[in-house]
């Protein structure tokens, strides 16, 4: 029986079907990570190393994969007292955790005059629920070690700030999971794929991309949620092909779902079908004829921008003008230089909320202009509402795959952008990266933003009519 660890916790929060493909499949069965994700997982390693190395934490030594030995050795390191215990083993009956770090409290326990808490060490600028969830099973797992559970638990955030939370505000929410992952080890079919926004870096996409395509799965079309899949297949509309052709008369044939949601997942399934996003009817008061695009690529991990573009006018093939900060200090004026030369109020269209975020965090210690803000103008939003997709979209990559039958990697993937500062040609692939994206973007205008209704779009409206 495999034993359910603190991965699994973390992974069913996402997604319970990748809990469930871990605790059934081998590691062999994953795809390899991407340079961009090893990367990534090298500088977690290497920050919590860091943050490690001035704790003069006690590591317990035990052969290669022996938990009992490990669970020993931990064991003689929380009787003797260790401040700081780092990549301790705990057990109990099915379950095993490995928590970053135990630290050591004052307080009467089963192993003295003293107690441990956990704290795991991430990577990320905020605490998450599956985080959260990960320091709660090392704590129940603690709580059998010495008696007593943990009144609180903390997450290292990557300024190096610890983020507290209780452990009994978690301990209903935790029991549910351990009970859903106890059931999904039991049977993997248990728990089905859905496309969501984290398939696309999970190791196990590609098993469940063919598996929802085979099926032709309702999760494909855009707007599906769990609920409304669960209620359409409850009605016999369990394919896309089903639903493209679903008619219901009156709110119990259609599951009480909202008449105009069902309208606009037919439309989707009719997207899916023909390969092609079904342009919807709506005001184009906005053309933004003359609009600037302006993209960034980012740094997460050190909350930086690595390279600003624009392109002017927003059409493929407009003039490409960009800038590579190479410090914080120099993104502000590198913005400024940039947006200095369009000619004044050019509407400044961009895609999400990286730009005016970044914008805003800045603008408090900037001598801010007011009216260049006002000319951002989100064309992700603007995107979503303009079409219904050919399948579930959930980023630029998305759009431009389904809307434009491009590749979005061509140029590279834009959470390998920091890898390339210590390559000699690492300008040269930061300046591809931005004019294939920007040119993405203007497509994507001209195509989608700027299009005529599609002929489906208008017979169904004229159909609702």
């Amino acid at each position: 029986m495999r034993r359910i660890t603190g991965t699994h916790v973390y992974s069913y929060v996402k997604c319970p079907r990748l809990a469930a493909l871990d605790l059934h499949l081998s590691r062999a069965e994953r795809r390899p990570p991407h340079p961009w994700e090893e990367f990534a997982a090298q500088r977690g390693r290497d920050f919590e190393a860091e943050y490690v190395q001035g704790l003069g934490a006690a590591t317990p030594r035990y052969p290669e994969r022996d938990f009992d030995a490990g669970f020993a050795a931990t064991r003689a390191l929380l009787v003797q007292g260790a401040p700081w215990i780092h990549q301790g083993v705990l057990l109990d009956d099915d379950c095993l955790g490995l928590p970053d770090l135990l630290r050591r409290l004052p307080g009467e326990s089963a192993l003295g005059a003293h107690q441990y808490e956990v704290l795991d060490v991430k990577t990320s600028g905020r605490s998450r629920a599956d985080q959260i969830l990960q320091v709660a099973f090392y704590s129940e797992l603690l709580t059998k070690v010495q008696g007593r559970r943990p009144a609180g638990g903390a997450l290292v955030l990557k300024d190096g700030r610890e983020e507290r939370f209780e452990i009994g505000d978690y301990a209903a929410a935790l029991r549910e999971v351990m009970a859903e992952l106890r059931r999904l080890r039991d049977a993997m079919d248990g728990a089905r794929p859905f496309l969501q926004p984290g398939c696309s870096s999970c190791y196990h996409d590609a098993r469940c991309m063919a598996e929802l395509e085979r099926a032709g799965d309702l999760s494909l079309v855009q707007g599906m949620s769990h609920g409304a899949r669960a209620i359409l297949e409850g009605l016999g509309c369990r394919t896309v092909q089903d639903l493209a052709t679903f008619h219901a008369e009156g709110a119990r044939a259609r599951g009480n779902l909202d008449a105009t949601l069902v309208r606009r997942l037919r439309r989707g399934a009719h997207a899916h079908l023909v390969g092609a996003p079904v342009i919807e009817a709506r005001p184009r008061a906005e053309r933004f004829a003359n609009a600037a695009i302006v993209h960034t690529l980012t740094d997460p991990f050190a909350g930086r921008v690595l390279a600003f573009g624009v392109l002017h006018p927003a059409v493929e093939g407009g003039a490409f003008s960009c800038e590579l900060p190479r410090t914080a200090a120099e993104e502000w004026p590198a913005l400024h230089r940039l947006t200095a030369a369009l000619p004044p109020r050019t509407p400044l269209l961009h895609f999400g909320e990286a730009l005016p975020r970044w914008y805003e965090e800045n603008a408090f210690a900037r001598e801010a202009d007011p009216a260049l803000e006002v000319r951002f103008v989100d064309v992700q939003k603007r995107l979503r509402a303009a079409a219904v997709y050919p399948r579930a979209v959930f980023g630029l990559a998305d759009m431009v795959r389904h809307a434009l039958g491009r590749d979005p990697l061509r140029a590279g993937h834009a959470m390998a952008a920091a890898s390339w500062l210590a390559l000699p040609d690492g300008d040269d692939r930061l300046h591809a990266k931005l004019r294939a994206d920007l040119d993405d973007l203007a497509a994507l205008k001209t195509r989608v933003l700027d299009a005529a209704p599609s002929e489906v779009e208008a017979a169904s409206e004229a159909e609702a009519s």
